[in-house]
């Protein structure tokens, strides 16, 4: 069943995704980790975290994704270079084509702009990254999530948003 998104404008998701088989693997450390690389793609992605709950098997996120914006190739670029750093592919193609073309190429910049204004995006993104980092971690390898992440559009209200916060 497709997953319901509010296209063309703002909407507050609550998502959750649990550890496969219920096991209790994510330890301080890994909660740490989770939690820092949902702050970095959230600052890339300009997704509002509103609050997080990350328990040892299982997370719950409050997001506000907003409309999707035009970004200048300047901007685009400064936010790659935070995010996947000077060095990273994505970046160094990007400032190649600046350099060479004068703009970003639009492959490079539709590969990275995709992911910003999508929940789903957002939400394969947060659980790829901790994914590899964890099983690196580990010395393990195959899935770390049990499934499709779940999400519920919620009415973006103070009362609402408050509800989901308290669960």
């Amino acid at each position: 069943m497709a997953r319901i998104k509010l296209a063309g404008e703002s909407a507050v998701y609550h998502c959750i995704s649990r550890i496969v088989g219920g096991q209790r693997l994510l330890d301080d450390l890994g909660k740490e980790k989770l939690v820092g690389i949902l702050g970095k793609l959230a600052e890339f992605c300009d997704v509002e975290v509103i609050t997080y709950c990350i328990m040892c098997n299982h997370f719950h996120l409050l997001l506000r994704v907003p409309v999707r914006v035009e970004l200048s190739d300047t901007e685009l670029l400064a936010k790659m270079v935070k995010f996947y750093g000077k060095k990273g592919i994505l970046t160094a193609l990007a400032q190649e084509g600046l350099k060479v073309r004068g703009k970003i190429d639009p492959d490079i910049r539709d590969s990275v702009v995709s992911r910003m204004g999508d929940v789903s995006a957002f939400m394969k993104e947060l659980k790829q990254r901790f994914s590899r980092w964890y099983n690196k971690r580990m010395e393990r390898f195959g899935t770390l999530w049990a499934e499709r992440f779940t999400s519920v559009v919620v009415e973006d209200s103070s009362e609402a948003l408050r509800t989901v916060a308290a669960y």
